[in-house]
């Protein structure tokens, strides 16, 4: 980019323009923001190597840690879950604010995820 180029003109060219999908249907148009919070999403609930759609680079690995013990799991789960958006080249960090235990096993794990159109925070429940 050179010193001439404004945000206006590099948000042109990246673009996250994609269909609004909720429950399973097409509701329009999102981009920007609203995008990456439904990537965030999906990347969160799709499992990696499951569906042949995707890339082996999609999804997460979040089954792996099913009937590990609690402390390992909750050392590993900041990087299984930052691994996953590593696919997502629009977005650009990924941090681990909280993991709570709720019962034996089940945690809740907030996170916050900064991208080039903005940031947003997510809770993902994960039981294992």
């Amino acid at each position: 980019m050179d010193s001439t180029t404004t945000i206006d003109d590099v948000s042109s060219v990246i673009s996250s323009r994609t269909y609004k999908v909720e429950n399973g249907r097409i509701l329009g148009m999102i981009d920007e923001v609203d995008a990456i919070r439904q990537a965030v999403y999906k990347i969160l609930v799709t499992e990696r190597f499951i569906f042949e759609i995707y890339s082996d680079q999609y999804g997460h690995d979040l089954n792996d840690l099913i009937g590990k013990e609690m402390p390992m799991v909750k050392t590993a789960l900041g990087s299984v879950i930052k691994e996953a958006f590593q696919s997502d080249d629009r977005i650009d960090d990924v941090s681990i604010d909280e993991i709570t235990q709720t019962d034996s096993n089940t945690l809740n794990v907030a996170i916050a995820v900064s991208s080039f159109f903005g940031a947003i925070q997510i809770k993902k429940e994960v039981s294992v």
